[in-house]
């Protein structure tokens, strides 16, 4: 198996890779596998495909880092009227 060195990587590149790392449960160089082999499928890459729970934490992250964007109310909120 061969390796790869990709010099001159951005720090904000690494880091969303390692938090899409972490929301995965896998390591950064796992992560990185999973995208490389991604593109050895025609048109693989062109959906992300997220499970609930990535969802969620890549929704709170949102939230976390943009608090001037307002959640939408659930279901269950909008019936009780609370806005």
């Amino acid at each position: 198996m061969g390796k790869l060195v990709i010099p001159d990587v951005p720090d904000e590149t690494i880091r969303a890779l390692e938090h899409q790392a972490e929301i995965s449960g896998r390591s950064l160089a796992e992560e990185v596998r999973r995208i490389l082999e991604a593109f050895r499928s025609p048109g693989a890459h062109k959906h992300q495909v997220y499970t609930v729970e990535q969802r969620a934490a890549l929704t709170k992250r949102f939230h976390s880092e943009t608090p001037a964007v307002q959640r939408s109310l659930t279901a269950e909120e909008r019936r009780e009227g609370l806005l």
